[in-house]
């Protein structure tokens, strides 16, 4: 991977990009370690722990209620759904507010 996409528990997240192969890495895993400006790999003996936050996660960190429905048929469209590429007059037309 070329950019580490893993934050901490006490940090902010990343921006929710709407492609799921920008999805921020979920917090359990440790940062990755540098290699050079374009690669960055894993650290060893924790690679099980990298994964993708999920649609639902991705929603949550932007304050929807859990409770609130994402309908799709493919995940990359529940990623568009949260992450920047929202568009009002999709199927998200009665997005609550987001607390900031």
């Amino acid at each position: 991977m070329a950019r580490n996409r893993v934050r901490s528990w006490d940090e902010p997240s990343f921006t929710m990009q709407a492609q799921a192969r920008n999805a921020p890495q979920h917090p359990q895993a440790p940062k990755m370690s540098y290699i050079s400006s374009s690669q960055r790999i894993f650290a060893k003996g924790y690679v099980h722990l990298y994964r993708r936050l999920s649609v639902r996660e991705c929603a949550r960190i932007q304050t929807f209620p859990d409770n609130f429905k994402f309908i799709y048929q493919d995940v990359k469209y529940g990623y568009k759904m949260v992450g920047k590429e929202c568009h009002r007059d999709r199927s998200m037309t009665s997005t609550p507010s987001v607390t900031i």
